[in-house]
């Protein structure tokens, strides 16, 4: 991970109060889901990222695979309804680059899965499905979290995440990869269609447009939004069991918004429209460019170091050390976590003794 481990404890206390859910963004949601879906994710989360080191060598690949993937969905379920549920944004902010390592981490082994003896059709499957509920279930979440939260210079590893297998299939959408044509370079052309279609191809006419135009096309985009989202997985959730319901929320309008400087005066009470977050990205991009140098990768065992800087590897306790560039990563042999992965460390602070 690139990340420093949760402080769980810190996650358990941001549970809303039943006081303070008198402030949530989301009229349909109610209290009592509210509490009792948070304790489920918020342990099923840490239960799996906890147990992971103890297991990792042990478990089928296809347990690692499926446990992974189901962290990465409750992660972004989650943050979704601390948001509905009236949460500081500046939360989500600190929880979306776990939502990232975890989602790199699944791919991991996603990919181990697709080489394992358990994969008898031999099927190379994409870790996102982009043509299917999947698209909204993490894709969209992952990059309009990402961009909203201040994360857009991570955008090149969110995409490297959903090429993989979607890529060699010709799979493109043209929502997202508008998205993120700011931020990534050596991306394809975002093609003319997306993979959902409806509600997302209707946001292409607000990124044709002249800007004087574009808060008008997002009003219309946001009026037609919940019927035009008739064939998503969130449509009419509250009305059900109310157990998968985490809030009507067009994130891909406030993501298009902030990406094309749209002034959302005109919109921005409009339902649907997460307000807050729009303006948590545009606070948090002042003087800041797309392009800025990005964290890097992980980095496999035996390869060039990318950037001179502090490395550290999960392979081996105290493993923090400075390489520089050209330099090869060693490989830590006999390591009870599996491949050695040397990952940045975000604090570049070299460190003494005292």
């Amino acid at each position: 991970m690139n990340s420093p481990p949760p402080d769980w404890q810190r996650w358990f206390s941001w549970k809303i109060d039943d006081a303070k859910f008198a402030l949530k963004r989301e009229p349909y949601l109610n209290y009592e889901t509210y509490a009792e879906r948070f304790e489920v994710k918020i342990d099923g989360i840490e239960m799996v990222t906890t147990d992971l080191p103890r297991f990792i060598a042990k478990a089928r690949p296809g347990g690692l695979m499926t446990s992974t993937r189901r962290r990465l969905w409750d992660t972004l379920d989650w943050m979704s309804f601390q948001y509905s549920a009236g949460a500081p944004v500046s939360q989500l902010a600190e929880v979306w680059p776990y939502a990232l390592d975890w989602a790199e981490e699944y791919g991991d082994f996603h990919e181990k899965y697709h080489t394992s003896v358990e994969n008898t059709s031999g099927d190379i499957t994409p870790h996102v499905s982009l043509i299917s509920e999947e698209y909204w279930i993490v894709a969209l979440r992952l990059v309009c979290f990402g961009l909203l939260t201040g994360h857009a210079a991570q955008m090149s590893r969110v995409m490297a995440f959903l090429d993989y297998a979607n890529a060699e299939l010709d799979t493109y959408d043209g929502l997202l990869e508008r998205l993120v044509a700011p931020y990534v370079s050596d991306r394809p052309a975002p093609p003319a269609t997306a993979t959902r279609h409806l509600p997302y191809r209707k946001l292409f006419k607000v990124f044709a447009a002249q800007a004087e135009q574009r808060p008008a096309l997002m009003a219309t985009y946001l009026d037609e939004w919940y019927h035009a989202s008739r064939r998503e997985p969130y449509v009419d959730q509250h009305d059900r069991s109310g157990v998968a319901f985490y809030g009507y929320w067009s994130w891909e309008a406030a993501a298009t918004t902030v990406v094309l400087g749209i002034d959302d005066s005109s919109y921005g009470d409009m339902a649907f429209y997460p307000k807050d977050l729009a303006d948590f990205a545009r606070s948090h991009a002042a003087g800041v460019t797309g392009r800025e140098e990005a964290t890097p990768g992980r980095v496999a065992g035996d390869e060039p170091v990318p950037r001179s800087g502090w490395w550290y590897t999960p392979a081996k306790v105290d493993s923090r050390r400075y390489f520089k560039q050209g330099e090869v990563f060693p490989q830590i042999v006999n390591s009870d976590y599996g491949d050695t992965f040397w990952i940045w460390d975000r604090d570049q602070a070299p460190r003494t003794l005292i």
